[in-house]
């Protein structure tokens, strides 16, 4: 099994027969390069399954315990990649309730593992009257690697606003009505969650940027049900979560977008009638981008578990799967076309 280090992962490559011997054999190498491993600041492992057996193989079960062994005593997420189309939920139900993550390819566990080669700093506008709670919500987005500007009180957090210079704005504090602008909205989100809304956000940039070579961007977001008004042709995929953390995830993609989204992810043309196909896609994209968050959930000591994603076809059915609750409705682009987000309880 030959290794190379690359944007700090370290990266093994599987192609020996898959045989328990084997797997305590890479257990016991890479444990043996620990002192390596720390003196090169290795953010993650990644096993690459390019050059491996099929991976319906019963022994594959015990890799992933293996690694789940090694990401412990190391202290160092590890993750399979490259593995085939076809393998991915063989091996998505034997990783489930492990920490092992699964990227499609070394650059999606780079973009996951060490965030910092890819991102972008996002510049989030904060008040809250608790400013105390503002402190405390200001020092974990910092922990981030985001930008905080603190509004000096109502007036001035809507001000700045209004300016839309900011990636994101966050208030916990309810404005009164007047007659020039509305309330706003209940947002039955967790403090906690609401604090890690903006990994969702800059993770799932990230992610389409480095996966389809494509340009996303975050456009707008605002507090508000699941949206009713988008395209009837959408592929939309959700995902619950819970732990420390819980709520639910929706990524919603126009069909077009979806097809074209495949197609600069795959390097292949993507028949727009293969319904099956695409739907797919759209479960993996949204796979990618909660695996992100869970990484970096991870990294904070915070447990979440994510949930095996849905799929639908029709924006009133995935209405209903919403509960009918607020949420945070966020407008994305990417090739400069709409697709969105929606988060909620």
């Amino acid at each position: 099994m030959t290794h190379t280090i690359q944007h700090a992962i370290f990266i093994v490559d599987y192609n020996e027969a898959v045989l328990e011997s084997r797997n305590t054999v890479l257990f016991n190498t890479i444990v043996s390069q620990n002192a390596l491993l720390k003196e090169k600041g290795i953010k993650g492992i990644y096993i690459s399954l390019k050059n491996a057996p099929s991976t319906q193989n019963a022994s594959f079960g015990h890799l992933i315990k293996v690694l789940e062994k090694l990401s412990q005593a190391l202290n160092t997420p590890t993750a399979l990649g490259d593995y085939k189309k076809e393998s991915f939920e063989h091996l998505k139900q034997m990783s489930a309730d492990t920490a092992v993550q699964l990227f499609q390819n070394v650059n999606v566990a780079i973009l996951f593992f060490n965030p910092s080669s890819f991102k972008k700093e996002l510049c989030v506008l904060l008040f809250d009257t608790d400013k105390d709670n503002a402190d405390k919500i200001s020092s974990e987005l910092t922990k981030l690697g985001y930008s905080v500007v603190h509004a000096y009180d109502a007036e001035d957090f809507k001000l700045k606003a209004m300016a839309k210079k900011y990636d994101m704005t966050i208030t916990h504090t309810v404005v009164k009505k007047t007659n020039s602008a509305p309330s706003t909205p209940n947002l039955s989100l967790s403090k906690q969650l609401i604090v890690n809304l903006p990994v969702f956000i800059d993770t799932a940039v990230n992610t389409l940027v480095t996966i389809t070579g494509l340009e996303a961007q975050k456009i707008k977001h605002e507090i508000r049900p699941f949206n009713e008004k988008i395209p009837a042709q959408v592929i939309i995929a959700a995902m619950k979560f819970k732990g420390d953390v819980s709520g639910t995830f929706f990524l919603v993609f126009p069909r077009e977008l979806a097809v074209a989204a495949l197609e600069a992810m795959l390097g292949e043309h993507v028949n727009g009638d293969d319904t099956a196909a695409i739907t797919d896609g759209v479960a993996e994209f949204c796979n990618i981008i909660t695996g992100s968050a869970k990484t970096i959930f991870s990294t904070k000591q915070i447990k979440v578990l994510f949930e095996l994603p849905k799929t639908y076809l029709s924006p009133n059915v995935a209405l209903n799967a919403s509960t009918g609750s607020n949420g945070v409705w966020i407008d994305m682009q990417l090739s400069n076309k709409p697709f969105y987000m929606f988060i909620t309880k």
